[in-house]
């Protein structure tokens, strides 16, 4: 077998090399084809007893194999890391006739990823050194069939699979925003899911082949996202919304019971995202601060709470990504190196000071100033919440002009769409059913913005596929306007105005939006 050493010094060169030459004879014949999976296959496996001690710079190797797909789709791919440091996020267009994606993404630990395929989520996970490979079949008119697994991880995604199978959704977060702002309406919700959920891997048939590690890291991540949830939805009324928040005294009572230093969740995302909400976020009044100010203050604070609160290896992570994150975004080195000698203590193994002192001294001043520099202007076209809808001056189908001026009273959901989109396509009933449903709402407009497509098309696939709602088309210009001026790099893309403000940039789709709608007409 090949040494993982000598794969992954030429993992690099090999990914290159392999989009290099992809329309050459050799790709075309198969022949490097077939030596490139030899090469991913023998290199990142691993055996049963893979060590879970966390390995730095380390990958995985997920391959998409389709079977009979006759049509374009949407790809997407992101994980949920423990590490800020390792986070994935990537969207891929999967044209007619292409048998396989190769992906390479960072896994230094077991992690939780979400892998879309046109408007089907998929719940997987990966380790390191390790190759999933994902079989996806279709029918004759593209719709999925079956999905199958093959790795290491096998029986964690079949586990994920059945799971959303049996509860009807793929991620817990959708049905736990289903319900509207009243804190015993969440309060049941969360509870009841929170039940469901732990019932669900308490009974699972297939339990005994699932790793020990991965039983008590799904019963954390369950947990604890259910108990993080009660604290956003709170924040989300109150400072998004700013509608007052009276829960009862049950409300938190579950919260209060959590175990704030939980070595066996050492790997659930949701863990550490609970953590910083509880031990940092709500000890802290951050409104109106700067942003240093506010980085300055929620790193010290997470520091002495890591100190006081944290042990081991869950202290030592909960530390070194509080100072990852304020390495990458501090315009000052000098306090960075303040607060990483202030911390230092805090930790237990000296692999993450090593780490943290390596990215360190691969920055200069002049590399923080040019960094800033190209985040800055990243950031003056990155829409929040609260910022003016961009300008756009566009044509319905019988030729009136629309501009956002015509909707500032109300509230607006944006559908940005492609005719070459099926994805885009394919969800025109669940639009419809939408907007159906607030028909006799005269504030809310539903606004579906065609871009990037030829407008014959547009118009042909209008009528053959009605779709309710004001529909817009963008031409070439107003495309590459709008593409800029939102942000757009992948489609459908949804958008949740009132007011001529954002409310929620790149939100939920038509079948997860309502919540949000509740809310903000509350």
């Amino acid at each position: 077998m090949v040494s993982f050493q000598k794969i992954k010094k030429n993992k690099i060169s090999m990914i290159i090399f392999f989009r290099k030459h992809k329309n050459t004879m050799y790709f075309r014949n198969g022949i490097f084809r077939f030596l490139i999976l030899v090469l991913l296959f023998s290199g990142f496996s691993c055996s049963k007893r893979q060590s879970l001690k966390i390995q730095w710079g380390e990958s995985s190797i997920v391959i998409l194999d389709f079977r009979n797909l006759s049509d374009s789709l949407a790809l997407q791919l992101y994980n949920f890391p423990v590490f800020s440091s390792s986070k994935f996020e990537e969207t891929y267009f999967i044209l007619p006739g292409e048998k396989e994606k190769i992906i390479v993404l960072p896994c230094e630990y077991p992690s939780l990823i979400h892998v879309f395929i046109g408007n089907n989520g998929y719940s997987c996970c990966v380790i390191p050194k390790d190759t999933l490979k994902i079989t996806v079949s279709f029918t004759d008119s593209s719709k999925i069939q079956a999905i199958s697994f093959e790795g290491n991880t096998k029986s964690i995604c079949d586990y994920y699979l059945e799971k959303q199978q049996e509860l009807g959704y793929h991620d817990l977060r959708i049905p736990l925003n289903r319900v509207s702002g009243d804190p015993d309406d969440i309060l049941k919700n969360t509870d009841s899911l929170l039940n469901t959920e732990l019932s669900f891997i308490k009974n699972f048939p297939g339990k005994n082949q699932l790793p020990e590690w991965f039983v008590k890291t799904e019963i954390s991540q369950i947990t604890y996202l259910c108990n993080s949830s009660k604290y956003s939805r709170e924040a989300y009324i109150t400072k998004r919304l700013k509608k007052t928040f009276n829960p009862n005294p049950d409300y938190y009572r579950s919260v209060n019971t959590l175990k704030i230093d939980n070595q066996d969740a050492i790997y659930s995302y949701w863990y550490y995202y609970f953590l910083k909400s509880h031990l940092v976020h709500r000890k802290l009044k951050l409104e109106g601060l700067s942003t240093k100010d506010w980085m300055d203050l929620t790193t010290k604070t997470a520091l002495e709470q890591a100190s006081l609160n944290l042990s081991n290896d869950v202290r030592d992570i909960f530390s070194y990504d509080y100072l990852y994150s304020y390495l990458k975004w501090t315009k000052n080195l000098d306090d960075f190196d303040s607060i990483f000698s202030a911390g230092k203590s805090n930790f237990a193994n000296q692999e993450y000071l090593t780490i943290l002192t390596k990215y360190r001294n691969e920055l200069t001043d002049s590399l923080v100033q040019k960094r800033n520099d190209e985040v800055s202007t990243s950031s003056a076209k990155s829409l929040k919440a609260n910022d003016p809808i961009p300008y756009f001056y566009l044509q319905d189908i019988e030729g009136i002009y629309f501009t956002p001026e015509n909707f500032k009273d109300k509230i607006v959901y944006i559908n940005f769409w492609a005719t070459w989109c099926k994805s885009c396509i394919e969800s025109i009933p669940h639009k419809n059913n939408l907007i159906e449903k607030y028909k006799d709402n005269k504030e809310v407009v539903f606004l579906n913005i065609c871009i990037s497509s030829d407008n014959e098309t547009w118009k042909k696939i209008l009528k053959e596929k009605p779709m309710a709602g004001t529909n817009l088309f963008a031409n070439e210009n107003w495309s590459t306007i709008i593409g800029q001026n939102f942000g757009i790099d992948a489609l459908p893309a949804y958008f949740l105005i009132k007011n001529g403000k954002i409310v929620k940039p790149f939100c939920d789709s038509p079948l997860n939006i309502e919540d949000d709608f509740q809310l903000i007409m509350e």
